[in-house]
């Protein structure tokens, strides 16, 4: 798994949106996770499967002709199994966003984290000077995106296939 971590405002999304057609055309099938830290909604209040999980479902697959969402309650998913795309860290909500990974995102060949610094095989810092840094200790990154690149190492916004290589140089050990 690949995270690229940040404060908000730096281009994290925008980022990996533009990666993402690069890695396609390079025949990968690509995965995403978004951290969501205060929550999310994307079931409709009064839906029938609002409904089923407001009922006590524990999971819930929403699932038509366009597409598929599960929906799994907070303490049900998988919790253990075979390690893939990452290297989990202490908490138990990493183990368990790990072990999701593992059983969604199996038939992926690359998966593109944002905002997940504890769960990665590669991390990628991004950063845009006019956006103050995160508080705190985070993981020393592979390498760092930026608006001022300082480092050989790091790459500038506008250097999307540059990125994209060396993930799949990494990903490969090409």
């Amino acid at each position: 798994m690949v995270s690229f971590v940040g404060p908000s405002g730096v281009g994290k999304t925008t980022l990996i949106e533009r990666l993402i057609p690069i890695f396609v055309a390079a025949g990968q099938r690509i995965g995403t996770v978004k951290h969501a830290p205060h929550g999310h909604d994307v079931d409709k209040h009064g839906s029938d499967s609002w409904r089923h999980r407001a009922a006590g479902a524990q999971a819930v697959l929403l699932a038509g002709t366009d597409g598929a969402v599960l929906f799994l309650a907070p303490e049900y998913g998988p919790h253990s199994g075979p390690q893939r795309h990452h290297q989990p860290g202490e908490s138990e909500h990493m183990h368990r966003l790990a072990a999701l990974v593992d059983t969604h995102l199996r038939e992926v060949d690359i998966v593109l984290a944002e905002g997940y610094a504890p769960v990665h095989d590669v991390l990628i810092a991004v950063r845009r000077a006019d956006v103050p840094a995160k508080a705190g200790d985070q993981p020393a990154p592979w390498f760092t995106v930026t608006d001022v690149p300082a480092l050989s190492s790091d790459c500038g916004f506008d250097q999307l296939q540059t990125i994209a290589d060396r993930i799949l140089d990494r990903a490969y050990n090409r």
